[in-house]
């Protein structure tokens, strides 16, 4: 399960946060971009939320409340 602030590390965390539709925000190193909303879709490069995508080199994903425990 997740908890909320936790980061999205790798592929299972992503698949996990998409199957049990957690919210996710959206931050570039640790500055704050976008509150993002349940992910749709990702693949090895990038992550679908909603009409945008963002890039996994380019940015990092936490949890953004722990409705999945």
């Amino acid at each position: 399960m997740f908890i909320q602030n936790q980061w999205l590390e790798n592929q299972v965390d992503f698949d996990n946060a998409m199957f049990l539709r957690v919210p996710v925000s959206v931050w570039r190193g640790n500055k704050f971009i976008d509150y993002g909303g349940l992910i749709r879709e990702h693949d090895i490069e990038a992550v679908f939320i909603a009409d945008d995508c963002f890039l996994k080199t380019e940015f990092r994903f936490k949890i953004r409340s722990s409705s999945a425990e």
